[in-house]
């Protein structure tokens, strides 16, 4: 298996892949208007004042820049990614920072918005999951009502199919037990579990009764 988390695995599908929200570089446009400011006053100003000032501007612009760039490569080597299996994190260029995440160990998915961050579509997405790891907190996402959404959506979806799967073994044990002469009359009566499980009919306490309740009439 690929040490890279963004890997996609054999069968899996791409859902969402983003880098973090622009707003990951309000600082550095912060600096770049004080550079701004600077320039203008050093021009309103005049004379050796002003020329410091513009010197200044200079200086600080360039170091603005070079910080810049180093904010940009680490924006570019940032990406949240939800699929069809997972919710994966990978940051970093040299030293690098990653997390894999499956669907059917996710707990609970929160997000939160400042007033800022709502003006912006901007947030912070955290998942519960099962396991050591404990809760992940993923800063800068876009639009994290969305994302929220979707990781919703795609557990559900992965959820159900492992219900078919489990349905589908079931019924193949079924058919090769000895003597299973019964085998496709319960094969019937899960299939329409199945369905009524997978249009929201019944719970999944009331599914897993119900199967137990099927395979102990065998």
């Amino acid at each position: 298996m690929s040490n890279d988390p963004l890997a996609l695995l054999p069968g899996e599908k791409m859902v969402l892949k983003s880098h973090p929200h622009w707003w990951f570089f309000w600082q550095y446009v912060v600096a770049a208007l004080v550079v701004l400011g600077l320039v203008v006053l050093g021009s309103m100003v005049g004379g050796s004042v002003g020329g410091f000032l513009l010197w200044v501007a200079l200086a600080a612009f360039v170091v603005d820049l070079v910080a810049t760039l180093a904010r940009f490569v680490v924006w570019r080597t940032t990406t949240f990614a939800v699929s069809d299996k997972r919710v994966a994190y990978q940051s970093g260029l040299v030293s690098r920072r990653g997390v894999s995440i499956p669907l059917n160990r996710v707990n609970n998915v929160n997000f939160s918005q400042g007033v800022v961050d709502r003006m912006l579509n901007n947030g912070t997405v955290t998942i519960e999951s099962a396991g050591q790891t404990g809760d992940s907190v993923f800063e800068n996402i876009p639009d994290p009502q969305t994302v929220r959404q979707m990781i919703f959506t795609q557990m559900d979806a992965d959820e159900q199919a492992d219900s078919h799967r489990d349905a589908a073994a079931i019924a193949d044990a079924l058919k090769e037990a000895p003597g299973a002469g019964a085998s496709p009359a319960a094969h019937e009566r899960l299939t329409q579990l199945e369905s009524l499980r997978a249009k929201g009919l019944v719970t999944d306490d009331e599914y897993a009764a119900k199967r137990a309740e099927i395979l102990g009439d065998l």
